[in-house]
């Protein structure tokens, strides 16, 4: 006899391990021996050029569209030194070193819940689709390669930098030798950072902006999925699991209701949209062709 006790305690137990965040892939770096390299300076690097494809590849699955191909290197360069607070874990699967290099294969976990708020924090959900105006403002004496760091990060940020707009960045030499202190603007509040690395200092004050716009829509009421058909509720389940790995589609994805009627089995979703086109795409593929039925929105498709 079936108990809804025992199936709930099924539920958190599987919803548990769906959500832990964790996504692993492998990934295939060659690295070659430059002049004057070690061969531990070549394994570091090679390492790290293994995350930074890692966390690439996943953010690729999680972005609602494309970045385009500048923007893309812009970000592989930022992770070469950024890329570990996205790492759950690794294995490697190979190495194969020579005096040309090193043939580095590797298994990484990228956290995903991680690197979903890291996403949202860089910018690249609010300025995938187009660039956002701001200003951003240094000191005259700046050195040509700190110049050059801060073009990179409006770049790869999405910014369309305008004189005199809000909100504006603002970048001055700190007080401790070698450090930074950047200073963000809006019309109704300032934050300040001090960093001796100044893509950390930039999107800390950058991730607090973000944060807020995307906090603010966020109180917006989520959209809600109905789906109904299923013989058993292992079957539901398995497509939250589904449903959940639609990170370009949708986010925030949480389980409300599951219907027990005496004709199916019957669920409710609710999410934050990020692509109604491709989650309609997506959803079209894979649950009429299993005699299931399905609401978003206000559209109704058997």
């Amino acid at each position: 006899m079936f108990s809804i006790r025992s199936f709930v305690c099924s539920l958190l137990l599987v919803l548990t391990v769906f959500t832990g965040g964790a996504a692993a892939g492998e990934v295939r770096i060659l690295k070659p021996m430059e002049e004057g390299m070690s061969a531990m300076q070549l394994r570091s690097q090679a390492m790290s050029e293994g995350f930074a494809q890692a966390v690439l590849e996943e953010s690729g699955k999680m972005l609602p569209g494309k970045l385009d191909e500048a923007r893309a290197e812009l970000f592989r360069e930022y992770l070469l030194e950024h890329a570990k607070p996205y790492i759950q874990g690794y294995k490697i699967i190979s190495s194969e070193a020579s005096e040309a290099g090193l043939i580095l294969r590797l298994d990484v976990q990228v956290n995903k819940t991680s690197l979903r708020d890291g996403l949202k924090r860089m910018g690249f959900l609010a300025t995938l689709s187009e660039p956002l105006s701001a200003s951003v403002v240094w000191p005259d004496d700046l050195d040509e390669e700190t110049r050059i760091v801060l073009q990179k990060l409006v770049a790869l940020t999405g910014l369309q930098v305008e004189p005199s707009i809000l909100p504006q960045f603002t970048l001055e030499a700190g007080k401790e030798k070698g450090t930074f202190k950047g200073r963000m603007e809006l019309d109704d509040r300032e934050w300040m950072a001090i960093n001796k690395d100044i893509p950390t200092l930039w999107f800390d004050l950058w991730g607090r902006f973000f944060s807020r716009s995307q906090g603010a829509s966020a109180q917006i009421a989520p959209d809600t999925l109905l789906v109904a058909g299923w013989f058993s509720p292992d079957a539901v389940l398995e497509f939250d699991r589904v449903l959940r790995s639609w990170d370009s589609s949708v986010q925030d994805v949480r389980l409300v209701e599951i219907d027990m009627q005496p004709t199916g089995v019957g669920a409710t979703w609710t999410f934050r949209l990020l692509s109604s086109e491709r989650l309609n795409m997506q959803l079209q593929g894979f649950l009429p062709q299993r005699g299931l039925n399905f609401k978003l929105a206000d559209k109704e498709t058997k």
